[in-house]
């Protein structure tokens, strides 16, 4: 059900002409917000069919621009699925702005990541490796095996996605490393082995391994397995269609309107607290 307060909320969606775009329009509209402010690429032939449908219901608060500058005040929160390379500026924008911001983007370097951890200070952030509700959960089962299996067991990651994809591992993947990095308690840049090409070292059961494969139009597979003597456990996240990302962002970016300043991830949005 749609509440009177989800249909105020005024929502900002970067790049609608992508693929991720044109899911956060569905998704937005799905759940009843006022998308106000959309922004795509100079030279864009379309809007594509989700947005035009959109306006074609007489939605005539929407703006469409090529610089979110120029429309940050007509909108409540932003979300963000679009590059490393402008997410820098968006930041800028939504903190002169003082708007919340939603960002989907993965594979950022740790000069970016310290600069949305300083936006933070002064606007509400959320920013996941994975908006999906599954992937999510999968991550704390993740952290509940690796807490259980203790050093006996070895762990390695898996991941697939489309050829489109340009970051490696997947920001899903270093979730769950992350996971089993800090039950081990320590830092997933001491534990983690990207790939593996020649002679090995002898093994370290505390290693976390992470392989990565690019292919035709996976949408996104993970699995974590954890090896025993003589036994395996295997936790595994398929995702089948992008919505589910999208259906997550805008969960977020609802949630975010409502919330002191600070950065956040899923977890504090679907406020899942295992026993």
């Amino acid at each position: 059900m749609i509440s009177k307060n989800q249909q105020n909320i005024r929502v900002g969606i970067l790049g609608v002409t992508g693929r991720m775009g044109q899911m956060l329009v569905h998704a937005s509209i799905q759940a009843g917000l006022n998308i106000t402010v959309a922004t795509g690429r100079s030279g864009t032939p379309c809007i594509g069919q989700e947005l035009g449908t959109y306006l074609n219901q007489g939605c005539l608060d929407l703006i469409i621009s090529e610089d979110l500058s120029e429309v940050i005040q007509n909108c409540d929160v932003v979300i963000d699925f679009t590059t490393a390379e402008a997410l820098s500026r968006h930041l800028d924008i939504c903190q002169q702005g003082k708007k919340p911001l939603i960002i989907g983007i993965t594979g950022l370097s740790e000069s970016l990541t310290q600069r949305i951890r300083v936006a933070a200070q002064t606007i509400t952030i959320v920013h996941s490796g994975n908006y999906s509700i599954g992937v999510n959960l999968s991550v704390d089962l993740v952290r509940v095996a690796a807490q259980l299996l203790k050093h006996d067991f070895e762990a390695e990651i898996i991941e697939a996605h489309h050829h489109h994809k340009i970051d490696a591992p997947s920001g899903t993947a270093l979730m769950y490393a992350d996971a089993i990095a800090e039950v081990r308690q320590k830092s997933l840049s001491d534990l983690a082995v990207y790939q593996r090409l020649g002679n090995q070292t002898e093994p370290d059961p505390q290693r976390i391994g992470l392989q990565s494969i690019r292919g035709g139009d996976i949408v996104g597979e993970h699995s974590t397995i954890f090896f025993g003597h003589g036994e395996q456990v295997e936790i595994k996240h398929i995702a089948t269609n992008r919505m589910n990302f999208a259906t997550g962002a805008v969960r977020a970016a609802i949630w975010s309107v409502s919330q002191a300043p600070g950065l956040y991830d899923m977890k504090e949005v679907i406020n899942f607290t295992p026993q």
